[in-house]
């Protein structure tokens, strides 16, 4: 039964039609609202029928309910019950209704401490329209007082969704979601200024900056034409705003397309009870670490982003985030510096906290992190820790920092992905934590477990601290059919359901991440097509479509074929660099004009290949971030929406072109970086083969690692510098020349055998 938007009763896949007259429609649409009560016959025929006499009023209901029953399908129990006093719903028939659907989102997704975006995105897919849109009933005042008041009722709590939507994303940085949730926002209220600020903001934030402009004249021209009035001067203020930066750069070329499917979150239930349970724990005051394991692409990274938006509506919290990552600079106690250099980045965030440390612990996060010293340029440079003491101290004060940020009683989530490729260095960091850290924290880590045996750290971490009850292990598997279907279903009705399930479950096997890029591979090809807000249209039969089944990066592959070249080549280059990329960076090694950057990053935004790149969740995302965007796309950091389609660009290039471009890199680092990012630089230098070029900042990365106790990766950044150092000594073309890299290569050896004793005092 489906009453927002219309009126629509399914049985299966067939409609149900044959209803006499709109009042019968109308007895069946009450009876669905009040499902769970009865009424007297004398209230049904009043409200219905009041321009009858009491007589005629009954007897028009008995037809009603004879139509209704001879009208349903033959061997099902009809959906209304009746005796001689009352009719009801028949509470044994197996009946679906939308907007007790809708309802039972919106209460789950609002009844705890803090929002459940997950149910607040189901709750505005099930809202296509207002209740019974287009209903009338002929001299029925009652029954249309009633729908008046239970549209307005729905009304307010669709919008009401949409705004803590569009919060959420906004604040996550996710502007792309943010501006679908705003346009539906916008449809429902197309008058309102408030919606079309939002809207206007969203799109400068995501780099759309012809689309924001053009909400503001679609707004004036429905002002002008509905009120007669002009915009407030907060909304013309934001107009002039965009304005001034977009006039002189305006791209006449740019598209305005729609933003494409977003294919919601199905099959999760159970791992979401899971989370719940587990965040319960930590808002207990507790510190817990939970582990999601799962094979690649099966929607890990996802499930917990999605739930972390829970974490950052209501309630007060400060989420930060890390990742191990693979084909990229190696740093010492990687997720964690990433979680340090992520709240640091917040300068709200930074002054907030920072100001209560003692100077020793800052000092000690300056060897993390070096960037601190920009903010607290007074602190002392000390000398290298030593031994297993210094250790020790390095991670008390990790963990005091950590501690800090919910001194107030608010907890804080920090996020590790892809926790499997980290080194011992990390896990032993790791370890400490969560044998000291009070909470309330959550320490949240995805990795991939046949990347492990028992006797890997993080297997026997995981072991221990579960005998404690300090950890949980939850397992993501693919999606079951039904979970496809019901993707089908949300994107383009039950009409069409069958053939795209049947498609997408053929094709990805149940892996989300497939799933997903199957979608995006239609709506790229136009086989899937907008018909209104939040729905699609299939225009051409899935039958003849030739895909290679369930392999994922060849189906990236072949999205990416159909861009433009000096977008595809744009996307190779930030393969290149790595999973997140600087837009700068990014314009000047590949030595294009900043207009086709811009270009070829709005179209990769617009094909969900990458999303823009922020560092933590925070509760009041500054609005000076419009201005940011306002400025540009080029001038943001970006990531790959997905590890895998990083990896479909990056090993689909010639070993001897990827050379050259790791040299493209080397020169715009050096441009744009200096004395910064000696682990970025050692990285493109030696995937170059510029072995001169790569021997000082791998003696300086080495010399970071050894002052922060990072073992691992002092001894990684030798052994390439040793190999280096080979390899110019093979090269060289003179005696003196190799005699010169023969007495580097005995003084890295040297360093070495240091960082080997150091290695052995730090595990002792």
């Amino acid at each position: 039964m489906r009453l927002l938007g219309g009126f629509e009763v399914w049985v299966g896949d067939r409609q149900v039609g044959g209803f006499e007259s709109q009042k019968v429609r109308a007895l069946l649409a009450y009876l669905l609202c009040h499902r769970r009560r009865a009424f007297s016959r004398d209230h049904l025929a009043g409200l219905l029928w009041p321009e009858r006499n009491a007589e005629g009023a009954r007897h028009a209901l008995r037809q009603a309910l004879y139509n209704l029953r001879s009208t349903w399908p033959d061997g099902l129990q009809p959906p209304v019950t009746s005796n001689n006093l009352e009719i009801g719903l028949n509470p044994e028939a197996d009946c679906w209704l939308d907007v007790e659907a809708f309802e039972e989102a919106l209460l789950w997704g609002t009844e705890r401490e803090a929002v459940d975006l997950h149910q607040l995105s189901t709750a505005a897919q099930l809202y296509r329209g207002e209740l019974l849109a287009g209903f009338f009933v002929k001299d029925s005042l009652g029954f249309e007082d009633w729908l008046v008041t239970e549209q307005t009722r729905l009304r307010e709590a669709a919008v009401e969704v949409l705004h803590r939507l569009i919060d959420s994303y906004r604040r996550r940085g996710e502007y792309r979601f943010g501006v679908h949730y705003a346009r539906r926002l916008v449809a429902i209220e197309p008058l309102s200024e408030a919606a079309r600020r939002e809207l206007m903001r969203l799109c400068a934030l995501s780099g759309q900056r012809n689309r924001a402009l053009a909400v503001y004249e679609e707004l004036v021209n429905a002002l002008q034409s509905e009120l007669g009035v002009e915009p407030l001067e907060e909304t013309h203020a934001l107009y002039e705003s965009i304005l001034a930066e977009s006039v002189v750069k305006e791209i006449a070329s740019r598209d305005t397309e729609a933003i494409g499917p977003i294919v919601p979150l199905a099959g999760r239930a159970e791992a979401y009870g899971c989370l719940r349970e587990c965040w319960r724990r930590v808002l207990g005051n507790e510190v817990h670490l939970t582990l999601i394991t799962g094979e690649g692409g099966v929607g890990k990274t996802r499930l917990i982003k999605s739930f972390l938006d829970v974490t950052t509506s209501q309630r007060q919290t400060t989420v930060l985030k890390g990742r191990c990552h693979e084909l990229a600079p190696r740093a010492g106690y990687q997720p964690f510096v990433e979680v340090l250099r992520g709240a640091l980045a917040e300068e709200d965030f930074a002054d907030q906290y920072l100001d209560g440390l003692p100077a020793e612990v800052l000092e000690d996060l300056a060897r993390l992190v070096p960037e601190l010293r920009d903010l607290r340029p007074e602190l002392a440079v000390q000398a290298p820790l030593e031994g297993v003491e210094g250790r020790r101290r390095l991670f008390r004060s990790v963990g005091l920092f950590l501690e800090g940020t919910c001194r107030s009683g608010d907890p804080l989530v920090v996020f590790l992905d892809d926790l499997h490729l980290a080194d011992n260095d990390t896990y032993d960091l790791l370890s400490f934590l969560l044998s000291r850290l009070e909470g309330p924290i959550w320490i949240v880590a995805t990795y991939r477990a046949l990347e492990l045996d028992r006797d890997h750290p993080l297997s026997q971490i995981a072991r221990r601290l579960e005998k404690s009850g300090v950890a949980t292990r939850l397992e993501v598997d693919r999606l079951e059919p039904q979970s496809v279907e019901e993707i089908a279903v949300s994107l383009v009705g039950e009409d069409q359901a069958t053939e795209l399930a049947q498609f997408l479950e053929e094709r990805s096997a149940g892996l989300p991440l497939a799933v997903a890029e199957l979608v995006n591979f239609l709506w790229d090809e136009g086989v899937l097509v907008a018909r209104g807000a939040g729905s699609w249209n299939l225009t051409s039969p899935l039958a003849g479509i030739d895909l290679p089944a369930e392999d994922v990066e060849e189906l990236i592959r072949l999205r990416v074929r159909r861009l433009p070249n000096s977008t595809r080549r744009l996307a190779s280059l930030a393969a290149i660099m790595g999973q997140s990329f600087d837009a700068q960076i990014l314009q000047d090694a590949g030595e294009e004009h900043v207009i086709v950057v811009e270009l070829a990053l709005e179209i990769l935004l617009k094909r969900w290949l990458v999303r823009q790149f922020t560092h933590s969740w925070q509760r009041n995302q500054r609005e000076r971030d419009i201005v940011h965007w306002e400025k540009g796309a080029r001038r943001g950091s970006f990531e790959f929406s997905h590890k895998r389609i990083r990896s479909a660009l990056f090993h689909e290039l010639n070993p001897i072109r990827r050379q050259a471009m790791h040299g493209q890199v080397v020169v715009a680092l050096e441009r744009l970086r200096g004395e910064r990012g000696y682990e970025e630089l050692a990285y493109h230098a030696l995937a170059a083969n510029l072995w001169e070029k790569a021997l000082i900042p791998l003696e300086r990365a080495a010399e970071r690692a050894r002052c922060m106790l990072a073992r691992e990766t002092a001894l990684y950044y030798y052994d390439r510098a040793l190999e280096a150092l080979s390899r110019l000594v093979g090269a060289a073309r003179s005696r003196d020349q190799a005699e010169r890299w023969r007495v580097e290569r005995t003084r890295f050896e040297a360093l070495r055998q240091a960082a080997v004793e150091l290695r052995a005092s730090v595990t002792a």
